[in-house]
């Protein structure tokens, strides 16, 4: 088998099979002793995934080492951060997340923003600051430098430009690299113009490893293609993975353009593809040839020996319960399972997702939401841990409500306080001040025998407890012995503990961020983690998965851009809101991603460019399906407007009959 591989293919064709096959042949080849391979994966999921396969296909045959694109970047700029630190720079860098850093830029930008130098048109201070923060990303993962970016950005998208964002820019990276602190857009900017330029640094990547794979470049940016393109040209080991229908993170700074006409340049060897479709593949010439005829609507012919189907109701609430009767029904009588079910839609906003969970788990049917991200202060477990912090912290007090209080006694009490006696024990017992409030004596409140001996003996447990925490200086600290003396982890949900570990990691980021920006007094700095938190500005996955326990049979709930991430596939699809006109914007795209490609439209035209977008989405779609698509359309959208979305030519071709027709290809 050749050493250079290139395998273009649609989903379900065995590209991710294929990568563990290489590499096995290539550790055959190799010594023990040879360098290890560097295997990427487009997201960490993925990366997890791919690790497991390797796992089981290659075991002890070859050495490699896995990354994600990001994670890669900026691993190699903090490995090499002495190289490209300023001379007064910190010797170790720290890690800025997203909202930390949109935080950090606005209080950079104040000045700008002040006098609308950096504002863009129609949008508020926090969204410029976001777009700016975005375009810094996309220029960094395309290889141009900031002085580039304006250019780059007129000549596809003519509109008036923010006169700062160049100085504005570069402040914001001197900023950064005097304090040591980094970001995936600046990594990746450090990485393109400073770190890869370096022929020692080219070396010494060519030390370290003996060859180079990826799976499913098409998510991947342009900035990689020099690394696999050095090992390409020493005739080292590599190969890539290309999905056509993929291209998910094309508008997030992938460039799947870049790549291909790299392998096109080059020729690579490509294995064989799997002879006919898969899934319902076959069915997209026929969709397409219905959403691009101008009078689809009127004269299209019904596909009654077809796989699909269609629910339509007048209301969307009236959608949405029938969806899910639909999937309890078809569940109970043994028609399907519910893990072979997958409702997914152009967004699945808060009212469909507790709608949909409530009815199906109340028929003892399982629901799992794909990366649902609810703030931080919407668990009873943070904002109680957050609670007890302003017992302990000089200041806080102004933010504390009696309701709060009870609820902190409840939580923290793991029940033996119910509802009821909280409430009458923040009612006499909390006594509020602004800078120190306090808890008092149960032997404080009148009869206050009548609270009972088991919620006596955890109020004062509480008690005892923040007396004992006082002489503990760092509230940091103080967070930390509250979830271990209250909220072990046994005894905790899947969703609480995924609360508690961003609230506990989010904590300690502050503090460690706190410390390279200056010494502040610690009640400050507790005050303003305070703020952060309950301002709703990080958030958690209150449904994570566990790689500990086996999945559950759940009906899978996603939106088009998680469904189409998660490469999976399902018996049965339910497309939610099909007359909705966000099929057509089916990934989310930064502003003025086209600019930063390697090979940019000239002119760019959003139009062509969504619908290319949505008929590549279906084609993904119809190919990760096996039996049947229900198509789901209320006349009223959840504002009250009726719809008019591109998918609605589908609708007078499809019967109405829920589950009818004749399944497959």
């Amino acid at each position: 088998m050749s050493t250079a591989m290139w395998f273009d293919c649609p989903s379900r064709q065995g590209r991710t099979e294929q990568l563990p096959e290489w590499v096995q042949a290539v550790g055959r080849s190799q010594s023990p002793s040879s360098l290890p391979l560097l295997i990427f994966a487009a997201t960490g999921d993925r990366r997890l995934q791919l690790e497991t396969r390797l796992r089981a296909t290659v075991g002890l045959t070859a050495t490699y080492q896995t990354a994600t694109p990001l994670g890669f970047i900026q691993q190699e700029v903090e490995l090499f951060w002495p190289w490209l630190r300023l001379s007064q720079a910190p010797n170790q860098v720290v890690f800025l997340p997203s909202e930390s850093e949109q935080v950090l830029a606005s209080q950079v930008w104040q000045g700008w923003l002040n006098d609308e130098s950096l504002l863009w048109p129609g949008t508020v201070a926090a969204a410029s600051v976001r777009r700016c923060l975005d375009l810094l990303l996309l220029a960094g993962l395309a290889g141009v430098a900031i002085p580039e970016i304006p250019q780059r950005l007129q000549a596809v998208l003519p509109a008036s430009l923010p006169p700062a964002i160049v100085p504005a820019l570069q402040t914001w990276v001197d900023w950064c690299l005097a304090q040591g602190l980094l970001s995936y857009g600046l990594a990746a900017l450090l990485y393109s113009q400073d770190l890869w330029p370096l022929a020692t640094y080219r070396d010494r990547l060519s030390q370290r490893f003996s060859g180079c794979y990826g799976d499913d470049v098409d998510e991947y940016p342009a900035l990689l293609l020099p690394v696999f393109q050095r090992f390409q040209a020493a005739g080292w080991p590599w190969g890539c993975t290309f999905n056509p229908l993929g291209r998910c993170r094309e508008g997030q700074g992938a460039d799947p353009e870049a790549w291909q006409a790299w392998a096109s340049a080059i020729g690579g060897e490509s294995p064989a593809q799997r002879s006919g479709s898969v899934g319902l593949s076959c069915w997209q010439p026929a969709l397409q040839a219905s959403l691009e005829t101008a009078d689809g609507l009127d004269t299209a012919p019904v596909w009654f020996e077809s796989p699909f189907s269609s629910l339509q109701t007048v209301s969307r609430g009236q959608l949405l319960r029938q969806v899910a009767e639909t999937i309890a029904q078809a569940v109970e009588n043994g028609v399907i399972q519910p893990q072979e079910i997958a409702i997914v839609g152009p967004g699945i906003d808060a009212i469909a997702r507790y709608t949909l969970i409530q009815i199906l788990e109340k028929r003892g049917i399982a629901v799992r939401p794909l990366a649902e991200q609810r703030r931080l202060p919407s668990s009873a477990l943070v904002r109680s841990l957050l609670t007890l912090l302003a017992f302990l912290q000089p200041g806080l007090g102004l933010h504390l409500r009696r309701e709060a209080v009870a609820e902190m006694l409840t939580t923290l009490s793991d029940g033996a306080i119910d509802a009821v006696r909280a409430g009458l024990m923040a009612d006499v017992l909390y006594l509020p001040q602004r800078e120190q409030p306090q808890l008092l004596a149960v032997t404080a409140a009148p009869r206050w025998d009548r609270f009972g001996d088991e919620a006596i003996r955890a109020y004062e447990s509480i008690l005892d407890w923040l007396h004992q925490a006082q002489t503990e200086p760092s509230a940091l600290g103080q967070l930390e012995a509250a979830a271990q003396q209250f909220l072990p982890r046994d005894r905790l949900s899947l969703a609480d503990t995924a609360h508690l570990r961003r609230l506990l990691e989010v904590a300690d980021h502050h503090w460690q961020l706190q410390a390279v920006l200056g010494t502040a007094p610690e009640a400050a700095i507790a005050g303003r983690f305070y703020s952060l938190v309950m301002d709703g500005t990080f958030a958690a996955d209150p449904f994570p998965e566990s790689q500990w326990q086996p999945p559950i049979a759940a009906v899978t709930l996603a939106t088009l851009y998680q469904y189409r991430m998660l490469q999976a596939q399902h018996r049965w699809q339910f497309w939610l809101d099909i007359g909705s006109p966000l099929w057509e914007r089916d990934q989310p795209a930064y502003y003025g991603y086209a600019a930063f490609l390697r090979h940019p439209p000239h002119p760019f035209d959003p139009v062509e460019a969504a619908q290319t977008r949505l008929l590549r989405c279906l084609a993904d779609l119809l190919a990760r399906a096996g039996d049947r698509i229900i198509l789901c359309h209320s006349d009223l959208a959840v504002s009250g407007q009726e719809q008019a979305g591109p998918l609605l030519a589908l609708l007078n071709q499809v019967p109405q009959e829920a589950l009818a027709g004749k399944a497959g290809c």
